[in-house]
């Protein structure tokens, strides 16, 4: 079964903009269903920019790895530093 849309933006937006809920499980929350967690990085990488990503990191909302992770999404889709043409 697909993941619904509209629960992969919930994810992310509570996990990233307000914190209050995790990716994984950790820091007493349940964190998101295994299935959805790459549809929620991919959603992460391709709608918050690097400020709220590090924000999130900062204030514990995400690991390390799971900030690299969208980082190397965000950079997959739109790399920062592109050569101009």
């Amino acid at each position: 079964m697909a993941n619904l849309p509209f629960l992969v933006s919930t994810y992310a937006r509570n996990i990233i903009i307000f914190g209050n809920e995790r990716l994984m499980p950790r820091d007493g929350f349940k964190g998101v269903p295994e299935s959805y967690r790459p549809d929620v990085k991919g959603f992460a990488a391709r709608n918050y920019d690097y400020d709220e990503l590090d924000h999130a990191l900062d204030k514990g909302w995400i690991s390390r790895q799971e900030f690299d992770d969208i980082i190397a999404l965000k950079m997959e889709a739109a790399p920062r530093h592109q050569a101009a043409t």
